[in-house]
């Protein structure tokens, strides 16, 4: 508590407003950069002597003769690298924003690289005299969507990357997301041991995994990029009776057949948990298709690594795979496969159980 006060002790002891903010926007494109400042005019009267009659305003007369010296400032204060030499700024008083304070809006422009697709932006305005000073910048970079970022509480520098700088890296990222998520994500694996046990044969096992994952990509897309809205605890226990239904069926069915459809609905569901765990990294990060990309991609890596160690070991598992006579009709043998279907089954319900609040502990 003490450490949150203490910056507005010190304003408040340097006789400075607490509320002390501005607002900063850059602006590149292919010909060069416009920065434009908006700033309250009390902030510079406290750092600079630009209020010559004391009445805490400044004047069209004071602007004028102290544009020099404002231009400086800002200049020393807000630093862009690496960019030309700045032309002059550019000063204009407005008389009030929604706080009520008078205001000075600073344009100035600059030549940057065509080549440039990374900057460093430093701003300490106003800093030197009030402590709890805000600065929110927006750069917009050559037609990319706006990018946002708070100065302030301590932090003076961002390294502003553009996104097609960032893309590659993003992907990547989230690639690697989407391995981590399926290899830690239980209940997706087991359906596909679920899936693996109830395949004929890789033909069949292939089938189904495809189906799979088009849906479960369709559903993860739309529900990520908020075009699709379901209930996050409806869709955890669907995914939960989806296991228990597939390994069930296994159990029950004694005829082996395709299973792609029932594998494609069950895959919409499974897209909408996906998308359940990437929603909150996607809210600040501005390239949701590159990410969502990356993501679902890690996800087919990571799936289909597990399926094809899972089939290579199980197919040189011993044990009886005819039906009715007809050699290799499952991928799985009769013992194992009845294993797999159980421990499966098991899992699936115990995880609707969970999930739904009805075990006897979780009611405790």
């Amino acid at each position: 508590m003490l450490a949150c006060l203490a910056p507005l002790v010190l304003a408040l002891g340097l006789g400075v407003h607490p509320d002390s903010q501005s607002s900063s926007r850059l602006t590149v494109t292919d010909g060069g950069a416009g920065l434009e400042l908006s700033m309250q005019a009390l902030s510079l009267i406290e750092c600079l002597e630009v209020d010559s009659d004391g009445d805490r305003r400044i004047s069209e007369g004071e602007l004028e003769r102290s544009r020099v010296v404002i231009g400086q400032y800002l200049d020393a204060r807000y630093q862009v690298d690496p960019t030309g030499p700045r032309n002059p700024w550019t000063l204009e008083l407005v008389e009030g924003d929604q706080t009520g304070y008078q205001l000075v809006h600073a344009l100035t422009t600059f030549p940057i690289a065509r080549e440039c697709k990374e900057l460093n932006l430093r701003c300490r305005l106003f800093l030197e005299q009030n402590p709890l000073h805000r600065d929110v910048a927006t750069i917009v970079w050559r037609g990319e969507e706006p990018a946002v970022f708070l100065f302030g509480e301590g932090v003076e520098l961002w390294n502003f990357r553009s996104a097609s700088a960032r893309r590659g890296g993003v992907l990547a990222s989230y690639f690697q997301l989407g391995v981590e998520h399926i290899l830690g994500g239980w209940d997706h694996l087991a359906f596909l041991f679920a899936l693996l046990v109830a395949a004929r044969g890789l033909r069949s096992l292939v089938a189904v995994v495809t189906a799979f994952t088009a849906a479960h990509s369709i559903t993860l897309a739309l529900a990520a990029l908020d075009l699709v809205r379901v209930p996050g605890r409806l869709v955890e226990l669907a995914i939960a009776l989806s296991i228990a239904y597939v390994a069930a069926e296994v159990l029950l069915v004694r005829r082996p057949g395709a299973r792609w459809i029932e594998a494609f609905v069950f895959g919409l569901v499974h897209g909408l948990g996906f998308a359940g765990f990437l929603g909150e990294s996607l809210v600040l990060e501005p390239l949701k298709v590159t990410a969502l990309l990356g993501f679902n991609l890690g996800v087919e890596a990571g799936q289909l690594a597990v399926v094809a160690a899972a089939a290579l070991v199980v197919a040189r598992v011993p044990g009886d795979r005819d039906y009715r006579g007809e050699r290799d009709a499952w991928l799985v043998p009769r013992w194992l496969r009845s294993t797999l279907a159980w421990a499966v089954l098991l899992a699936g319900l115990f995880w609707f159980l969970e999930r739904a609040g009805w075990l006897p502990w979780e009611s405790a």
